[in-house]
């Protein structure tokens, strides 16, 4: 993808406005807008283009972190407390997350990557930082840590060119931990198997 195209002007999807859509039902169905607003902000989803257009129809419904689209591109920072970033998010380049006595869980699954190798810079003291990414991410952990830890259970991708997730940063009496989903084990063809062996005789 062009690194000249800001985040703001990338082409939104249709499951990018299905999920601003589903944030109006929901503020329909507790009373926060009326059936006339809900039709006025759905006609704007709808006619919707760019990511840009998406975040301001519910930015006064839901609170950041349960924003059903989310363009921020300031650190995410736990400081002496808890803090989570999820969903539909853009991963801006560089992108930094601090947890500093704290805990900070960031959720990948579902960020756009602006970048084939995106950059994480991670610092952790006396913090937490959890970091769950999708399956087939190649995970490099290159950040420097002092009596803390950094783990991953990411394995190596299967295809030639994987989308890349590199952890820079600094852990100090800290832990940071990537998280990767469990690869299925194909055990359908051994129970296969197991069903039609022929049985002993008695």
């Amino acid at each position: 993808m062009s690194e000249e195209v800001p985040p703001e002007r990338l082409r939104a999807s249709d499951s990018d406005r299905a999920r601003v859509l589903n944030a109006l039902r929901d503020a329909v169905a507790d009373g926060r807008i009326d059936m006339d607003e809900f039709d006025e902000r759905s006609d704007r989803v709808h006619a919707a283009r760019t990511l840009g257009e998406l975040p301001a129809l519910t930015a006064d419904l839901l609170p950041a972190e349960r924003q059903p689209i989310r363009l921020d591109p300031q650190p995410v920072m736990g400081l002496l407390t808890g803090l989570s970033r999820r969903g539909r998010w853009v991963c801006y380049p560089d992108e930094n997350v601090v947890a500093v006595a704290g805990r900070v869980d960031i959720d990948m699954r579902e960020a756009l990557f602006l970048r084939n190798h995106q950059r994480l810079n991670v610092t952790a003291v006396l913090g937490r930082v959890e970091i769950d990414v999708p399956e087939g991410v190649e995970v490099r952990i290159t950040g420097r840590s002092f009596l803390g830890r950094n783990s991953t259970t990411a394995r190596a991708a299967d295809h030639p060119r994987p989308p890349v997730l590199e952890i820079t940063g600094f852990t100090l009496f800290g832990v940071v931990r990537v998280r990767a989903p469990r690869r299925r084990r194909r055990l359908g063809g051994l129970v296969r198997r197991r069903r039609i062996a022929p049985r002993g005789r008695a």
